[in-house]
């Protein structure tokens, strides 16, 4: 557990590099004909799942100096893929491992085994792979075949960002929604890192929103990068937008793309309707002013935000809503049950309407002990909203956020702001 005052931070931080850029980057590596070199600065439980999993196929991965030196080497004879608890590293890893095992080991932890990964398991079946049961630990068996996938679109981006790293070891494929694409910034951002290593992906969007498709052409490969650079994290760069929203003291991250196509990007226009000021200055970012407008945000493209905004709103006197937020159900925790907790345990007001959340604000929450239910964005929501409490607020479960941000507090108290172990 951590306790947190409402002690300020303010000042300069640098950013983190992106969990889903790394992810990605270090995956298509490890399937490149040639050795690569990954620019790190940090890493996570959840980027250590993967190292470890590619690892398990019989890549050579190397973490030294923040630099990762990734070589793709020979597929054993039984693979092993141990995702932890890490949704990112199980749904890219299934067919990856597939498309180069006939055999692999693999393992989950915590709430991950009871994570969705249906429709993508049947699309796997229908393509040669068979799996001792429906959810890990299993064993997968049988090479995965390429030609025609199709897929709802509406569970997991994630399913469709698995099958095209996988395409270019299996042959020609492409691979359909039928229903529109949710978090579909994920998927460009997948397609844009496999650019990067030399595969282009077809991206095909008809005019009707569904039966959007995406094909990798048979003799794909890819390969490998000299000192890529992963990208500043938006997700975790969101955090200290929102303290500096919450409390009207400016806070710079630096080393962030303006540009990049990372979903929770979207902050940015939060803080900005928000009434918040998003000031650049090449790749450093600054956000000044007090918040003072109700959020009225859609969950669909940023799921992760919903924890981070639902802080700033209880900063906003009035109404926030946040609508169409099911798949947040389906999270390391029940995120919408999780939030809507939080925000009443520490003292605020909080309505829930189906898969809808709305906050009603005031600047104020009492404190207290808020339980984060072993998810690393509900410690990050936990840290913001001690900045407007009256009372210290301890945080249960506040190790989980060694899954995306392992110097989370440590940064926090660099910058002026105070959480302590209890």
């Amino acid at each position: 557990m951590h306790s947190v005052t409402n002690a300020i931070p303010t000042g300069t931080i640098a950013s983190i590099p992106a969990k889903a850029h790394a992810h990605r980057a270090l995956i298509c590596a490890a399937l490149a004909t040639s050795p690569s070199t990954i620019l790190l600065s940090r890493t996570s439980k959840d980027i250590d799942a993967t190292m470890d999993s590619l690892r398990g196929l019989g890549a050579h991965v190397v973490y030294e100096n923040k630099i990762v030196t990734v070589t793709s080497g020979p597929a054993p004879a039984k693979g092993n893929v141990v995702p932890h608890e890490s949704g990112t590293t199980l749904r890219l890893l299934l067919p990856v491992a597939a498309s180069i095992c006939n055999d692999v080991d693999v393992d989950a932890k915590g709430r991950l085994p009871d994570r969705p990964l249906e429709p993508m398991l049947s699309e796997m079946k229908a393509h040669g792979v068979t799996f001792s049961q429906d959810k890990p630990p299993f064993t997968m068996t049988g090479h995965l075949q390429g030609g025609q996938f199709s897929m709802v679109g509406d569970v997991s981006s994630q399913f469709f960002s698995g099958l095209l790293l996988a395409a270019p070891q299996i042959g020609l494929s492409t691979i359909t929604s039928t229903t529109p694409l949710q978090s579909s910034d994920y998927v460009t951002l997948t397609t844009e890192t496999m650019r990067n290593f030399g595969v282009e992906v077809e991206h095909t969007l008809p005019d009707t929103d569904i039966n959007e498709a995406f094909t990798v052409p048979f003799g794909a490969s890819f390969i490998g990068r000299d000192n890529y650079q992963i990208e500043g994290d938006w997700s975790n760069a969101a955090i200290w937008m929102v303290a500096a929203g919450m409390t009207g003291r400016p806070i710079t991250i630096t080393g962030m793309n303006k540009n990049s196509v990372q979903a929770d990007r979207r902050i940015m226009q939060v803080m900005i309707d928000a009434g918040c000021d998003v000031i650049w200055d090449g790749m450093n970012v600054t956000v000044t002013g007090r918040a003072s407008k109700p959020i009225h945000a859609d969950l669909e493209q940023m799921p992760d935000m919903l924890p981070v905004m639902a802080a700033l709103a209880c900063s906003i006197s009035g109404e926030s809503a946040f609508v169409k937020g099911a798949r947040l159900r389906l999270k390391e925790s029940d995120r919408l049950v999780a939030v809507a907790n939080l925000v009443r345990d520490l003292g605020g007001t909080v309505r829930e309407d189906g898969d809808d959340l709305y906050i009603i604000g005031s600047g104020i929450l009492k404190g207290g002990q808020g339980d984060c239910v072993n998810d690393h964005r509900l410690v990050m929501a936990g840290t913001l909203m001690a900045l407007i409490s009256e009372n210290p607020v301890t945080l249960k479960d506040s190790e989980a956020i060694t899954k995306s941000y392992p110097d989370f507090f440590e940064d926090w108290n660099l910058l002026g702001g105070n959480a302590q172990p209890v």
